[in-house]
């Protein structure tokens, strides 16, 4: 058997529900444990080993430069990390965050010991668990609609700010990561008895109805759950709900009122929308409002400050500040502004006053 092939059938790190891994400095080898409700294929996970080289063999070379910075770092420093790994070459897409520590042996030999990084930091990918999560991240993070991912194996991988508002979730680690068959107490036992149930009938579930909280006070929300399976060993129900009320479109709404507003992104100072009259009277475009934080040019750092402690102090009073268009024209305005999403990600409605 020549070296090539023997070396393919060694095990190889794939990321997907990576848990932990420890290298062996002296030995250069690798042992690491990935679960298994996060693989693609039907071939047997848990506790592997290989030497190093061979081990990160079939991953990206920026996640295997990546890897080996994080064991490095931590063998010079104690410590290393969080580095993202996993994020794909367009890096759109978050990756899974690892940190990493030395670990001194007996025998005098150092070892690394990785695994992903969960932090405290609202904002940090690490609170969404791994494998498909990342993904459904992408397409909800910015909806406020009811969100919640469950393997086949009944752990909660994936809750959507909507799902945690919703079900009144303070602390996000209270149920990601935890079997949904233990969290009744934190969420209410009828979105946990519908969730086994879709697994163990592995069957899809739909319609309108009330689910109770975890404080006795109910929720009516028009639903969708659907059993999946990739593969041999990934699988899951993704249950996906919205306001029995129906969901309104508010940008028409919006449009409406004669008065310039916008909402902008407290943090990222990015328009993340305009109404009509705003777009006429400042001149923006979609291109800007992607790529132009709102202090770029239409509004002095000071004036989007000033309008910021406005709105925290809930003055009714309007702030007189200049405004320079798109077009060119500079002109004194009064904005009043006030903050909404106090709780998640903060945002400035501003509206222009005549």
């Amino acid at each position: 058997m020549s070296a090539e092939v023997a070396d393919e059938e060694k095990p190889a790190l794939s990321l997907s529900g990576l848990q932990f891994f420890v290298f062996d400095n002296s030995r250069k080898h690798l042992l690491w444990f990935e679960s298994g409700s996060q693989s693609f294929s039907s071939k047997p996970s848990g506790m592997q080993q290989a030497p190093a080289a061979s081990a990160l063999r079939l991953l990206p070379a920026e996640d295997r430069k990546t890897i080996l910075r994080l064991v490095r770092g931590a063998i010079e420093d104690g410590k290393a990390g969080p580095f993202d790994v996993g994020a794909g070459v367009d890096h759109r897409l978050p990756g899974v965050p690892l940190i990493t520590h030395r670990y001194e042996l007996a025998d005098g030999r150092t070892i690394v010991i990785g695994f992903p990084f969960i932090g405290d930091d609202g904002d940090n990918a690490g609170k969404i668990v791994l494998g498909l999560a990342p993904i459904l991240q992408h397409f909800v993070q910015n909806s406020n609609r009811i969100v919640l991912l469950v393997d086949n194996f009944g752990y909660v991988r994936f809750a959507s700010e909507g799902f945690l508002t919703g079900f009144q979730i303070s602390d996000p680690k209270m149920v990601i990561g935890r079997n949904i068959a233990h969290v009744q107490s934190r969420v209410g036992r009828t979105i946990v008895s519908l969730s086994l149930a879709a697994l163990t009938r592995r069957a899809n579930a739909s319609g309108k109805g009330k689910f109770l909280l975890a404080n006795g006070d109910s929720i009516e929300l028009s639903f969708d759950t659907m059993y999946f399976r990739l593969g041999g060993s990934v699988g899951g129900i993704l249950f996906s709900a919205g306001r029995a009320a129906g969901e309104v479109d508010y940008s028409s709404i919006f449009n409406h009122f004669s008065s310039a507003m916008m909402v902008v992104n407290v943090k990222t100072r990015k328009i993340m929308a305009a109404n009509t009259a705003a777009i006429r009277a400042y001149h923006l475009t979609a291109e800007i409002m992607d790529e132009q934080p709102v202090t770029e040019r239409l509004l002095h750092a000071s004036s989007f400050s000033a309008l910021i402690e406005a709105a925290k102090s809930r003055s009714d009073i309007p702030q007189s500040v200049v405004v320079n268009s798109f077009d060119g024209k500079s002109k004194k305005k009064r904005l009043k502004a006030v903050l909404i999403d106090l709780d998640s990600d903060p945002k400035l409605l501003i509206e222009a006053r005549s």
